[in-house]
């Protein structure tokens, strides 16, 4: 589709404003953004991007960034299951893998610490000053480069007023109850510190009924509520300004949750019923396969699985440790100096029920232990001369280590091996980039920014099997990998107005690849895979109308994607599952933006807002991708032909969708604020999410499909005087919609590790065709949370 078309279908469509002011206020506020890693009007920088304040994401309960996806189109979330973590897609562009040494296309900027781990994703959002999307690929100020997107959180500082707020939320339907604690203020004149304390246990929104077969290694779980969860959480900041010339700002996180249960894992599809080809009744004991709040997934038996962690009950473990030292200096009012460094830490353990088995036994249980650790170093410079040339230069330094064990249990009740698999993979990651950007201010109006930033980037990936109980190195054809690249941008800008911003860029950007971390044999000695590359350009148009009172802004994108690091599952291999990760041949990626917020002069205290976002995102080209488990040539596995066994292995999905990549998403809502008198406000707050269909899984089946949805989300506050109190009420997706972000597809029907199906042939075998489980997202919400100040 021409650009010029994209523009004309977007002038049809509402969409969604950024964080607002405070509501008394008629003209909507300022906002103040670091798109470019300095302070700038969200209405100046040349960026598509959302930004959301404080008030609105407390407003709603925003608890983790599957609510930052109501209020920003375009951006998808998807649950996994252990050191996965979450799954993020902007315009499609994100992790679809079950891999967890592939770094997420869409990166995490946390008080300036770049993240890429699925689990870091969880750990931001609690007392939170605003967070920024940055939509499209951000090579050049965002650490390594991020070819979807960024999503940049920044917590709270200590003010210049002692503070304390204590927060106590219980949500019904899951029953959540939700503690915080936040002591904050100047110490001295030039200190100022800020304790922020977090406590959460919820017993979970699904119900478990899973029945357990005798003597098929199945116990049945203890605990019927899923899943249960327990998080802490504890954040330490440390402001010092000795000098107008200098400041620092340090920041220490510590973070544990454990999560029992499973990860709210649900079969949502049984193409052959819940037959047992094998004669094992690993399907059953009610199961419907079909989305609702009633799980079935056995605990597993410690007689059967000889090692199993958690008396066989599944469970995932997860702590982190992390901090950020931010220096600024100014040696003249013209330059500043800036140096960031980073460090973080994850650990996490957990034990699954690697088939979500529903009545027998698993086939197998997953076990693993995944540690990661992080040094990151960048420093800065920007100018600021009233001249037409200023500039940004900078380098930025990564040193990590990835660690992964699998144990692989198998099912000794049905007379599998004790181990099916056991192996460990330690990946090591040093990478190295620069940067800079010279911008011109070649008239008041017009500016001209160009830059690049080149990074250097190795990992190397030792391997040893442990099935033998001792640690054997496995030999892989590709034990090192390095990127060498050069992403350079170029940004062209035009303010006529103050309250009129149009812009253009063109940019390149780049992940670096990584290692599958698989079982090991030796089918495929090389288990590395490629760089993900991008390239193109957006428009924009950002303006303040009606003296201020709307807010309106168009944008549109075009980027061809190359090399994306896409998700697969394979049949089982010598009785072990396998996902790996792969790079597709290239995707197109393009469409509109457009958003809008209004603030009414005749109704003092209502702001409006909408979004909408349309999103064409296919595969240009993908071919050999590994068919699903019995897919047979008439329904598209007509690829790679096997001559050993006369089998076609793969298929051609060109044209075909991305994954969490609907063509249209959009919000809506708005928010009211009132005197009641006596000092005493009350605020009216709605929030609604819309999206069409998508793909959560990659292949041509129609049971790969979430279907479309709107979500509603209602607030009512009631504030007292100088709000030294306040009541809330608050309700979350109020229709109680089901959806998932994230599926995976194998033969659980037949356990995922015994035989019978056949794949890429004119028939099925005995075992049929994969089921497809998801990870659910939560339903309904509905909260009761109190907040006191008692000295404000």
């Amino acid at each position: 589709m021409k650009l010029r078309n994209w523009l004309l279908a977007a002038t049809a469509c509402v969409s969604a404003a950024p964080t607002l002011a405070a509501a008394q206020e008629t003209e909507i506020g300022e906002i103040i953004v670091t798109a470019r890693k300095r302070q700038e009007s969200i209405l100046n920088v040349p960026v598509i991007e959302t930004a959301i304040g404080q008030a609105q994401l407390e407003r709603m309960q925003t608890q983790d960034l599957k609510d930052i996806s109501k209020l920003v189109p375009s951006l998808s979330l998807g649950s996994a299951i252990g050191a996965l973590g979450t799954q993020v897609s902007l315009r499609g562009i994100g992790t679809s893998t079950s891999n967890a040494g592939v770094d997420q296309s869409v990166s995490l900027n946390l008080d300036g610490l770049q993240l890429s781990q699925g689990l870091a994703y969880s750990s931001g959002m609690f007392d939170v000053a605003q967070v920024e999307v940055l939509k499209g690929p951000q090579a050049l100020f965002y650490g390594k480069n991020s070819p979807g997107g960024v999503i940049a959180i920044r917590t709270a500082d200590p003010g210049s007023e002692f503070e304390v707020i204590g927060r106590y939320g219980h949500e019904i339907m899951a029953e959540e109850n939700r503690a915080e604690l936040i002591v904050s203020g100047p110490v001295t004149d030039t200190l100022g510190l800020r304790l922020a304390a977090l406590y959460d246990v919820a017993d979970g929104y699904y119900r478990n009924e899973a029945i357990a077969a005798p003597g098929t290694g199945a116990l049945a779980p203890e605990k019927r509520s899923a899943p249960t969860t327990r998080s802490h959480m504890l954040r330490g900041t440390a402001v010092w300004r000795p000098t107008s010339q200098f400041n620092a700002r340090l920041k220490l996180n510590w973070v544990r949750d454990r999560v029992i249960g499973g990860d709210a894992g649900q079969i949502i599809s049984c193409p052959d019923r819940v037959s047992a080809p094998s004669g094992v009744p690993f399907l059953g004991g009610g199961e419907d396969c079909v989305k609702n709040r009633t799980l079935r997934t056995v605990n597993m038996d410690p007689a059967a699985f000889l090692g199993v962690r958690n008396g066989g009950e599944p469970y995932r473990t997860t702590n982190q440790q992390f901090g950020v030292l931010e220096l600024n200096y100014s040696p003249t009012p013209e330059i500043t100096l800036n140096s960031t460094t980073g460090y973080y830490r994850v650990e996490t353990e957990s034990s699954l029920n690697g088939s979500l088995s529903t009545y027998a036994g698993p086939g197998l249980v997953s076990d693993t232990s995944f540690d990661r650790e992080d040094f990151t170093q960048e420093v800065r410079a920007n100018s600021d001369f009233t001249g037409p040339l200023n500039f940004t230069l900078g380098a930025f330094y990564q040193d990590g280590e990835i660690t992964n064990r699998t144990t692989l249990f198998g099912n000794t009740a049905i007379r599998l091996p004790r181990f099916l698999a056991s192996y460990v993979h330690n990946i090591d990651i040093k990478s190295v980039s620069a940067f800079g950007q010279l911008r011109w201010a070649v008239t008041d109006q017009l500016e001209v920014a160009g830059g690049a930033r080149w990074t250097d980037e190795e990992r190397s990936n030792a391997p040893f099997n442990l099935i033998t109980g001792a640690p054997v190195a496995f030999p892989i054809a590709v034990p090192k990998i390095q990127s060498d690249n050069v992403s350079p941008e170029l940004t062209v800008t035009y303010r006529p107005t103050d309250d009129l911003t149009v812009f253009g860029s063109l940019k390149k950007g780049f992940k670096s690849g990584s290692f599958n971390l698989n079982p090991l044999s030796g089918v495929r000695p090389d288990i590395s895979f490629g760089d993900e590359k991008v390239e193109g350009g957006e428009i924009g148009l950002k303006s303040r109308l009606l003296d201020r009172r709307l807010a309106m802004n168009l944008s549109a994108y075009d980027y061809r994607y190359t090399g994306l690091q896409v998700g697969v599952n394979e049949p089982a291999q010598n009785g072990v599952p396998v996902a790996r990760t792969l790079n597709a041949g290239s995707a197109l990626v393009y469409g509109v933006d457009f958003d809008v917020s209004y603030r009414p002069p005749q109704l003092e205290g209502l702001e409006v807002h909408g979004a909408v976002a349309w999103n064409h995102a296919r595969f240009k080209t993908l071919n050999n991708v590994p068919c699903w488990g019995g897919q047979s040539v008439g329904e598209g596995c007509n690829q790679a032909l096997n001559p050993a066994t006369g089998l076609f292995t793969g298929q051609n999905l060109e044209g075909r969708p991305l994954v969490r990549a609907p063509d249209w998403q959009a919000n809506f809502g708005f928010s009211y604020e009132t005197d009641i008198g006596h000092g005493m406000s009350v605020v009216l707050a709605n929030e609604n999410q819309y999206s069409s269909k998508y793909l959560t899984v990659l292949g041509l089946r129609d049971d790969f499909y979430q279907r479309g949805f709107i979500k509603t989300d209602l607030s009512l506050t009631f504030r007292g005087p100088e709000e030294r109190w306040e009541f809330a009420l608050i309700g979350k997706n109020l229709g109680g919609e089901l959806t998932t972000g994230n599926c995976s597809v194998s033969n659980i029907a037949n356990g995922s590790v015994l035989g019978g199906q056949v794949t890429g042939g004119t028939t099925r075998g005995p075992a049929g065709i994969d089921e497809v489980a998801c990870y659910m997202d939560r339903g309904r919400e509905v909260w009761l949370r109190l907040t006191v100040r008692p000295f404000n």
